[in-house]
């Protein structure tokens, strides 16, 4: 679904739309620098300060690494393919996909960047290297919980093995048998799943070579230790990719909405966060704003993702909403057009959206919604009232009511406006709780 082009007289409704923003907060913070070794600011940024006369503002200069990178737009829904090992045919993604996370294959259509898959801690995806090989030749490398028996398995996945990255020898032998055969593949982008900002995975300590224990950290997931080895980890990983003319793309997934064990909102979990993104040279969040739940993610949680994802909206970045059906086409259209509209909220030109269902996990999803296009932003993310947010681009409104219970009003210009799904809106309208809207001006 592709939505129509602004006609003159509704320019001139836009920008009537555009004085609306002058009574509320436009959010606007000041941009962040470019990607890339040099693009490493004092962790734990403040959230975006309130800015003067809305504007467009959020442009990003091209980042200056020097390492291949995603071809951004600033316009419509760029889209990122997380996996790809069913799709059969990439000739889909052509103008439509700038980026894929753990490709099969270097090659891709033109304007479409590959990384290949490595995981932060482990050997994977090298199986052949099994615990059994890593006891009998290399019995030092492996980490271990506090009872210094029990490898630190993550996600208790037992075939590969949980091997000390802060080890020079480790290090080497990840790069030479991890790395280079990826770049000898041709890829140009290394993708780094896993990055734990906190230790939920228990890592204790390993043994030396004379069979002695060498304690490393406590029982704290945010050791600071573990933070200041993993920063480090990141760095050897982004420096090693640059060296070999190569770009590295982190999986640093922010656990705020998550409602469970892993949960964190800590300001010291947000500052190793915001760290170990400024390294990265691409970012992937798994976490967007469905997060397997019907409800999506709201209220104080939606808030943090948010001023997260601004803080970073020069970043290039993947934001994968995970509907909580089976199958993409099974969610609500509601639902479906709020991963939208969150995404033209808080989008940046180097900003990519993926959203997928438990199952169809690695396909290519033809979700109409996804086709939208407004044009370019015409001003910030602005903030009307205790809790609507709205944003206006050249051919439309994107309208976010992220909470849990409360409806809000939104008074729009004179004219029809139409949601991503045909219905029509006009005048006052009330914006339910937990809703998203896409408005094109007919």
């Amino acid at each position: 679904m592709r939505l129509r082009r602004m006609s003159s007289a509704a320019v001139i409704v836009a920008v009537g739309l555009g004085m609306l923003t002058t009574t509320a907060r436009a959010v606007e913070p000041a941009a962040g620098p470019a990607a890339g070794p040099a693009a490493e600011p004092a962790a734990g940024a403040a959230a975006e300060p309130a800015a003067g006369a809305a504007s467009a503002g959020g442009a990003c200069a091209p980042a200056a690494s020097g390492v291949p990178l995603p071809v951004t737009q600033d316009h419509g829904v760029l889209q990122a393919q997380v996996f790809d090992r069913q799709v059969p045919d990439p000739s889909v993604y052509a103008g439509r996909v700038g980026f894929v996370w753990g490709a099969l294959k270097a090659a891709q259509p033109a304007g479409v960047l590959a990384s290949s898959y490595v995981t932060a801690f482990r050997n994977a995806p090298a199986r052949q290297y099994t615990p059994e090989w890593f006891k009998a030749n290399h019995p030092d490398w492996i980490e271990y919980t506090a009872d210094r028996t029990t490898p630190a398995w993550e996600f208790n996945n037992q075939v590969y093995t949980p091997i000390d990255i802060s080890n020079p020898e480790v290090r080497q032998w990840f790069t030479t048998n991890l790395i280079d055969p990826a770049l000898a593949a041709g890829f140009t982008t290394i993708a780094v799943d896993n990055i734990g900002v906190r230790n939920d995975f228990k890592v204790s300590g390993h043994y030396d070579k004379d069979g002695n224990w060498v304690q490393q950290f406590g029982t704290d997931p945010k050791d600071p230790a573990w933070v200041a080895d993993v920063l480090d980890w990141l760095r050897y990983l982004r420096d090693y990719a640059h060296a070999h003319g190569a770009s590295v793309a982190f999986n640093l997934t922010f656990n705020g909405s998550l409602h469970d064990e892993f949960q964190d909102t800590s300001p010291e979990y947000m500052a190793a966060l915001d760290q170990m993104i400024d390294i990265s040279d691409i970012w992937l969040n798994e976490q967007g704003f469905t997060v397997h739940r019907v409800e999506n993610v709201v209220d104080g949680e939606w808030q943090l993702m948010f001023d997260l994802l601004r803080r970073h909206r020069c970043k290039p970045s993947i934001i994968l909403n995970k509907l909580p059906t089976d199958y993409w086409y099974q969610a609500t259209p509601e639902q479906r057009q709020w991963v939208v509209a969150n995404y033209l909220l808080y989008r940046e030109s180097p900003a990519m959206l993926e959203s997928t269902g438990r199952k169809d996990y690695a396909m290519f999803n033809e979700i109409p919604e996804l086709s939208a296009d407004l044009g370019k932003a015409v001003t910030p993310p602005v903030h009307h009232g205790p809790t609507l947010w709205t944003r206006l681009y050249q051919q439309g409104l994107t309208v976010v009511n992220p909470t849990s219970a409360t409806p809000a009003q939104q008074t729009l210009p004179p004219g029809t406006w139409t949601d991503l799904h045909g219905i029509p809106y006009a005048g006052t309208i009330t914006v339910p709780a937990n809703t998203g809207l896409v408005l094109n001006h007919g």
